[in-house]
């Protein structure tokens, strides 16, 4: 029975140390290498899109150290007067003090313009196709808080859909929608775990025409409690105590850190039934067509702080990236659309239905996002605490790597040592 349970150890532990990879890196079966040590969505890179946690894969990059920690919350109150607040992902160098907001997808549809932070959809040269929206990303992560935005939706078609997403690489999300099926409503939704119940969505009274005018958005997420509001006035509210499922002995409640995020995105064109329902359809386009989310404001009052001056891990000297690739721009462990894309019919009944946007970040099932070529050495001090809680794997997976040899003396040791202990106990 106990060299039954050796061997037994034995072979879980070695699956779980070589079962790590970058799967579209080199054979696919390999970690990252150290020149480009991060890796997100299966491609390797050294920029801060690829190497900050939450995008970062700590099982599959060249060690758990090659990712950074994520910069936490500080009190934002900002317009956009100034266009380089502003970045692309493949820009954004975690200078998360002055570049404040990133863009994701490539091509590139957002904007700083007129005051106003501006995300475009436009379609693609065959019409009929889903057409490219845009991302934004707040380049803070939020534990907790009040967020109010000064936004303009953006739907002015059916299957126009504009998001203000709270959400994380778990899946917990928070998020207010708009649907170009009904302008003069924002619906509202939460989502625990990526699990997608689009049954709790609750949509606002009627606000007029949401396309027309700026209307103050606030998400109120407290420990106790979330809250949304339009323009000061209460939409619904939602109390941790009334998520306990009883089954799985856990609150069904968004409470770990988030990110912001804005999206414009075509919910018709290439949807399911259940998505274009709910969004609305045909959309209307034409080959000069450009449906536009304004945001005008963003406030962000933290419940916990981070540091104000986020350190940025030790940079070598750019050099071009021998991993570079294009894919569909998504947040790690999340769809690479929103999650309503997929939503089956039966599941949309208009308005009493919602969406969850698992990270709406690909418009279009073509999207690509460009690799930076900054070459990174990371700071493993600096990640120490993050690392717990960023991965649901053993870190020590991502150690195995043809491109580290280290990696395979530590392996090649465990093997020798597990394989000793299951002879001692055969003989």
């Amino acid at each position: 029975m106990v060299k039954t349970q050796i061997i037994s150890l034995f072979c879980v532990l070695y699956s779980a140390l070589v079962s790590s990879q970058c799967v579209n890196y080199g054979d696919g079966k390999s970690n990252c290498p150290e020149s480009v040590p991060c890796c997100y969505l299966g491609y390797c890179n050294s920029s801060a899109n690829f190497c900050i946690l939450g995008n970062c894969q700590p099982d599959d990059s060249y060690s758990p150290s090659s990712c950074w920690p994520k910069p936490m919350c500080k009190d934002t109150n900002t317009g956009f007067s100034n266009p380089n607040i502003l970045v692309t992902a493949a820009d954004f160098t975690g200078d998360v003090n002055s570049q404040i907001f990133y863009s994701q997808e490539v091509p590139n549809y957002a904007r700083v313009s007129g005051g106003n932070l501006v995300l475009g959809l436009k379609p693609q040269s065959d019409l009929t196709l889903t057409g490219q929206g845009s991302t934004v990303y707040f380049s803070r992560w939020i534990d907790h808080g009040t967020i109010t935005v000064s936004a303009m939706s953006g739907c002015k078609s059916p299957g126009v859909v504009s998001s203000f997403i709270v959400r994380n690489e778990f899946g917990d999300e928070i998020d207010f929608e708009w649907v170009g099926k009904d302008v003069t409503t924002v619906q509202t939704n939460y989502y625990y775990d990526d699990e997608l119940d689009y049954t709790k969505m609750v949509p606002s009274g009627n606000l007029g025409d949401t396309t027309s005018s700026f209307i103050d958005y606030t998400i109120d997420w407290q420990l106790d409690s979330i809250s949304w509001y339009a323009n000061g006035i209460l939409i619904r509210t939602v109390r941790r105590a009334d998520t306990w499922s009883v089954a799985e002995n856990v609150y069904k409640f968004p409470d770990r850190p988030a990110q912001l995020s804005f999206s414009v995105w075509d919910g018709a064109n290439g949807r399911p039934e259940g998505t274009y329902e709910w969004a609305g359809y045909p959309i209307v386009y034409t080959p000069s067509t450009e449906y536009d989310f304004y945001v005008k404001n963003v406030q962000v009052k933290c419940m916990y702080g981070g540091n104000d001056t986020y350190v940025i891990p030790n940079t070598s000297s750019s050099s071009s990236s021998s991993a570079s690739a294009s894919f569909s721009s998504s947040r790690s462990g999340s769809s690479s659309v929103s999650a309503s894309a997929s939503r089956s019919s039966s599941s949309s009944s208009g308005s009493s239905t919602g969406t969850s946007s698992s990270r709406p970040t690909s418009s279009s099932g073509s999207n690509s996002a460009s690799s930076a070529s900054n070459s990174v050495s990371s700071d493993s001090d600096l990640i120490s605490d993050s690392l717990t809680s960023s991965s649901s794997k053993s870190s020590t997976s991502s150690l195995v790597s043809s491109s580290n040899p280290q990696a395979n003396v530590y392996v090649s040791f465990i093997y020798a040592l597990a394989l000793s202990a299951v002879v001692s106990f055969t003989v």
